[in-house]
């Protein structure tokens, strides 16, 4: 059964087809479930261009692209441009609130989207530590897109920023451990550093004094 919609799939086209430069979407699955419903998810957005192209990997099977991209947890996927990592990945399925994140992070890859600018763009380019940020989410949360649509941006524009979007649901037992009461909470190198609805500029400052 198909996820996507046939309008949803029609408007895709059109957007995916002014993407000048492919973006490549690598999947790392093992044999869960929830991996199955994200390989029938990715297929079917393989299938609406061939502007965003889709490969599957087995988690553990490409150590090299899992460390460089910052891959942790099966059932996951990471988006690449010219071959290179971009940051931005995503744990679980964007589905719900966060299939609009992931469509924006794929038109801003490829310069469709919102751009930083001015006094934003410096201090992003400031930072010159790795930072590894992970924003768990819930599917169902409206505050929790802006958060990782922001942070996405972010990504794109640091080499040192890697950006995941975490599913609580997917990730239950991580979450419990974490003590996740309520989403999006950020954590930035493992600790958390905000939680609950956030703005480009808050995050930007949370980012510049991590």
């Amino acid at each position: 059964m198909a996820l996507l919609d046939a309008n949803i799939v029609e408007q895709l086209k059109d957007y995916f087809d002014k993407i000048e430069e492919p973006i490549e979407i690598a999947a790392f699955l093992n044999d869960s479930d929830k991996s199955k419903e994200l390989d029938s998810f990715l297929q079917e957005v393989d299938a609406i261009s061939n502007k965003v192209n889709y490969t599957r990997k087995t988690f553990g099977e490409d150590k090299s692209l899992e460390e460089t991209a910052g891959i942790t947890r099966p059932t996951s996927f990471t988006l690449l441009k010219g071959g290179k990592k971009t940051g931005i990945n995503f744990y679980g399925i964007p589905g719900g609130h966060e299939f609009n994140s992931f469509i924006l992070a794929i038109l801003g890859l490829a310069g469709l989207g919102k751009k930083l600018e001015g006094e934003q763009l410096e201090k992003v380019a400031s930072v010159k530590k790795p930072l590894n940020i992970e924003t768990f989410v819930s599917l169902s949360c409206t505050h929790c897109p802006e958060v990782v649509q922001a942070l996405n941006l972010i990504s794109v524009n640091n080499e040192n920023i890697t950006t995941s979007m975490v599913d609580s649901a997917v990730y239950f037992d991580e979450a419990k451990e974490k003590d996740i009461q309520a989403v999006p909470v950020v954590f930035i190198n493992g600790k958390v550093s905000s939680v609950g609805e956030q703005t480009l500029e808050q995050l930007i400052t949370t980012i510049t004094n991590a």
